[in-house]
């Protein structure tokens, strides 16, 4: 499972602070088959898709079947996701309670937490 903080943004973020302390390389490199995550336990890799602005996508599908796409960030803190983004993992009460900020900074609203499982390999 990824937990996510569910909050007032766009679309799902994940943090490379987060996969790192879940046992996972993060890899952005100058050509596509460098751009990875990597799990230190088995060695399986998670390739990376660019966006085409500078950012990296990592793909990954819900037990469902609906696929989505979730945003590697390797400068943010936290992993975030939109309130609609994984509506079927109940929202629950923060562990702790954080104060979110736009790159204006403005005070983005912070509404829970939530465990997603996708298909993945770790």
């Amino acid at each position: 499972g990824l937990r996510f903080q569910v909050a007032d943004v766009v679309k799902p973020l994940i943090a490379v602070k987060r996969l790192a302390e879940n046992g996972n390389r993060v890899s952005f490199g100058p050509n596509d088959e460098d751009c990875f995550i990597q799990s230190v336990w088995d060695g399986h890799k998670v390739m990376l898709k660019p966006n085409g602005r500078g950012s990296h996508l990592m793909e990954v599908e819900f037990k469902d079947g609906q696929k989505t796409e979730i945003a590697v960030d390797s400068g943010a803190e936290e992993s975030v996701c939109p309130w609609d983004w994984g509506s079927q993992f109940q929202v629950k009460p923060a562990e702790k309670w954080m104060n979110f900020r736009n790159a204006s900074g403005g005070l983005i609203d912070h509404w829970g937490e939530r465990e997603v499982v996708v298909t993945s390999p770790f």
